[in-house]
């Protein structure tokens, strides 16, 4: 037979929801509005490891969902850390593994995903390199990727998010699909390629081929602040205009409105600049 005494536990639990629902009556308040709110908290997992590496050594690290950051310190080590988060079931966060290949010389990160639809977890990456390390392949796929500091060469892709650098002296190749490439006070060659977004390029010194594709979105090149510059120059457009404003000697060789062949003081390193569905500026 039931027994007519509810044990303690059930009554309170009663009532706490009793006392909740008025509340939230009178506040006005959807009820299925805080229970989601609840599930629907972000959960993190944090991830942190420090390994040597070489100043001369390489530095690689590839994500899915997330961005990643990577600046230089004065340390003949590298120091990663990672966040992993999730709104979802927060034992997705231990099915996303962070796996490293190490050697002084060389540092591999791989952000390893399981085969699972709608996991939710992204995984956002700081990272700290000697001065002068490479960065030998930095990718994500949906996140951008920032880059500080006095770098040799560097690799970086996304897909979806922006790619920025500050500081390199070796050969630079920087791509995404979706999203702007930003790269300033880089000296050595320079390959820069995106498809919906724009390119920003401050060129230190002239060192090596400078190579700007885009589709839709405009380049924007300036060249020489650290002395003169001589430079073969190509640059075309299809919907857009080509703005010069060289603070050195230019000799055309031929000129239009959307495209340009031409000298920049005595000519030499190659520049080749091409959009389709914007305007170029070199300053």
């Amino acid at each position: 037979m039931f027994n007519k005494r509810l044990p303690s536990f059930i009554l309170f639990s009663f009532l706490l929801v009793f006392f909740i629902s008025l509340g939230v009556q009178a506040a006005n308040i959807n009820p299925n509005d805080i229970f989601s709110d609840l599930f629907s908290q972000e959960k993190k997992e944090e991830f942190h490891k420090t390994l040597p590496l070489k100043a001369s050594g390489t530095f690689s690290l590839e994500n899915v969902n997330g961005s990643i950051t990577i600046n230089t310190w004065k340390e003949d080590k590298v120091e990663i850390k990672a966040v992993k988060t999730t709104k979802g079931d927060p034992e997705n966060l231990k099915k996303v593994e962070i796996e490293i290949e190490s050697s002084p010389d060389r540092v591999f990160v791989d952000t390893v995903y399981p085969k699972i639809r709608n996991l939710r977890v992204s995984v956002k990456y700081e990272v700290k390199v000697p001065e002068g390390a490479n960065i030998g392949k930095v990718k994500s796929v949906n996140g951008s990727v920032y880059m500080s500091g006095p770098l040799g060469n560097v690799r970086a892709s996304t897909t979806n998010g922006k790619v920025e650098l500050e500081g390199a002296s070796g050969d630079v190749r920087l791509s995404t699909t979706n999203g702007s490439i930003d790269a300033s006070h880089v000296s050595g060659g320079l390959e820069a390629e995106t498809t919906n977004g724009s390119i920003d390029l401050d060129i230190v010194s002239l060192e090596d081929e400078v190579k700007a594709e885009t589709v839709n979105g405009g380049i924007t090149l300036r060249l020489g602040s650290s002395g003169k510059i001589d430079a073969d120059l190509t640059a075309k457009t299809v919907n857009g205009t080509i703005y010069l404003d060289v603070p050195v000697t230019f000799k055309t060789i031929q000129k239009s409105k959307h495209s340009l062949e031409g000298k920049i003081g005595q000519g030499g390193t190659q520049v080749y600049l091409k959009t389709v569905n914007g305007s170029i500026r070199i300053k």
